[in-house]
């Protein structure tokens, strides 16, 4: 027989399935900001197929001379898509699978969390409205950012075991705490910069109510915490240290600047709190933006009630328990972050500049909607009477009406992997985001589609011809014969750590400094070729980290078990 935890998480899951109806349809795709999901899916699946574990170049994108995407790039929706891949589901099917996952594995996530606060029926709530949130539904059915929506599913997971190291350390809750940390880490970066500060509090906060001011006892938890935390950076090491090292390498001026300015994409209260405006268009500078930035109607105006109640019973009773601490923490959580949203938190912005980077203010409603949802699970508890499992199930259907017409897409139609891979929409997307990480040794981007293998040779008068040529996703091969001395450019960009081998001698190959192609100068006569990216050493050092990190995280129970054991 199912126990009441369980009945209560089936029942969410149903609830939830409105949410992704769209996702369900065959045939069937939508228009999205970030219409780069397929041809990211396609390139990760190449680099799998092609031996380059992790994969870091990328040979398509960059109208086809190729730039180091997943060098930068999160990639954990990928791999999560290339799971379905190998099971022979279609691209666009993919895409659709890993969005339904997003769903959900998220509220997987805060029902764990909440039910272990608030109760089973907690769980439900809080899992309602984290689905049900309109930004949500921007970020999956509008904007495509599959990375940020991935980002939400591991805020619970990483509160839920955070809490409970805090209430007893043990190597399952350690473990788990790292996968959490590091599948943030390897999803969306910006998200990793403005979570980890509410993380911190909610660990202080836990540990405060265990120990209070015995300060040397939050060693007892900070160590464990840490170890995960640890583990975390070392799973995620082989993209978060290259990511980091090699960022002076590649150009991303542009990903911060003109449109993507912090100053010209805050929120307004009304845009917050009071506009029911749908629509699938761009965030623009000022109140009129063609998307909405709403963070629900029954999100904030519940937290607001039951901060008035709680306060109300604070002064009546003259007790403020660790639960009214709970609902008032997490409260003030969700206000700040809809706070960092807003144009009257720009001295913020300039105190700390870092946080620029994440562009948009409004990414801030991903916490906004962790916080509110988590917070609304406390009605739960706070509702003691026999109709409390009635009213919470009222309160999900109210949420699942008024929210669900967000659930679908503005525009989509019937499409296929083909018709996606071929003709215009092939071009916008190789050519999508072209600046993002271009290497800087190019002073602009490609104009036209790399030629095959060769894209020029110096002086025009030589002759040349080709055989064996080989090409994959970070490296090319072939013969190539010429009737004088010559400087071949090859159709492909230069990075640190391109090696070629002529005639079984490695040598550095030089770069053009117009779009940065890899060049060199060859004798007459038959040359082999061999080009080839090879690890720079931070790269090498990354990888190695995450494996003996991946194989300690499995040995952690047996060493914990041996470093815990009294003599």
């Amino acid at each position: 027989m199912l126990n009441h935890w369980t009945k209560t998480l089936i029942f969410t899951l149903l609830l939830i399935l409105p949410a992704v109806f769209f996702l369900f349809s065959r045939g069937q795709y939508w228009n999205m900001h970030d219409d780069m999901q397929l041809i990211r899916q396609l390139q990760m699946e190449k680099c799998l197929f092609d031996g380059q574990i992790p994969c870091r170049w990328v040979p398509d994108l960059g109208y086809g001379y190729g730039y180091p995407l997943f060098n930068f790039y999160p990639p954990l929706p990928y791999f999560v898509g290339q799971g379905f891949r190998l099971l022979g589901f279609s691209f666009i099917g993919t895409i659709k699978i890993t969005a339904i996952l997003q769903f959900l594995f998220s509220s997987v996530g805060i029902y764990l969390l909440a039910a272990s606060l608030f109760g089973p029926v907690g769980g439900l709530l809080s899992a309602v409205f984290y689905a049900y949130a309109p930004y949500h539904a921007v970020n999956i059915y509008i904007r495509g950012a599959m990375n940020e929506a991935w980002a939400a599913v591991f805020f619970p997971y990483i509160f839920y075991f955070a809490r409970e190291i805090i209430q007893s350390p043990k190597p399952n809750k350690m473990i788990g705490l790292s996968l959490a940390f590091a599948g943030l880490m390897l999803s969306h970066n910006p998200m990793v910069l403005i979570f980890t500060p509410f993380l911190l509090i909610w660990c202080l906060f836990w540990m405060y109510q265990k120990f209070h001011l015995e300060f040397k006892k939050y060693i007892s938890v900070i160590v464990p915490l840490a170890i995960s935390a640890g583990f975390a950076i070392g799973l995620s090491a082989f993209f978060t240290l290259p990511a980091i090292f090699e960022t002076k390498y590649v150009q991303i001026n542009s990903m911060f600047s003109n449109y993507y300015t912090y100053a010209i994409h805050f929120v307004s209260l009304h845009q917050l709190f009071f506009s029911n405006f749908w629509g699938d268009g761009p965030s623009v500078w000022g109140p009129n933006d063609g998307l909405s930035f709403s963070v629900g109607l029954f999100h904030w105006m519940v937290p607001v009630i039951l901060c008035i109640y709680l306060i109300w019973k604070i002064f009546k009773q003259q007790k403020f328990s660790i639960f009214d601490q709970t609902i008032i923490l997490l409260s003030f959580m969700g206000l700040g972050s809809i706070f960092m949203a807003h144009e009257h938190s720009t001295f913020i912005w300039k105190l700390i500049p870092e946080i620029q980077k994440i562009q948009f203010p409004w990414r801030f409603l991903n916490l906004t909607t962790f916080f509110t949802s988590l917070t609304v699970g406390s009605v739960a508890i706070i509702l003691k009477n026999k109709y409390t499992n009635l009213l919470c199930f009222l309160l999900s259907g109210l949420v699942v009406l008024a929210n669900l017409p967000h659930f679908y897409p503005v525009t989509y139609g019937p499409i296929t992997d083909s018709q996606k891979f071929s003709g215009v929409a092939w071009t916008n997307q190789v050519t999508g985001g072209i600046y993002d990480y271009l290497p800087n040794t190019a002073s602009t981007a490609p104009k036209s589609p790399a030629p095959l293998f060769v894209d020029q040779i110096i002086p025009s008068t030589s002759t040349y011809s080709i055989s064996g040529a080989k090409k994959g996703t970070d490296w090319l091969f072939m013969n190539l014969t010429l009737n004088q001395n010559s400087t071949v450019y090859f159709s492909q960009l230069g990075f640190p750590n391109f090696v070629a081998n002529i005639n079984g001698q490695n040598i550095t190959p030089q770069i053009e400094p117009v779009l940065g192609r890899l060049s060199l100068k060859l004798h007459s006569g038959q040359n082999q070729i061999y080009l080839k990216l090879h690890d720079t050493p931070i790269r090498s050092i990354s990888n190695i980290v995450s494996i003996l990190s991946l194989i300690l995280l499995i040995l952690l129970p047996k060493i914990w078990k041996t470093l815990t054991l009294k003599p």
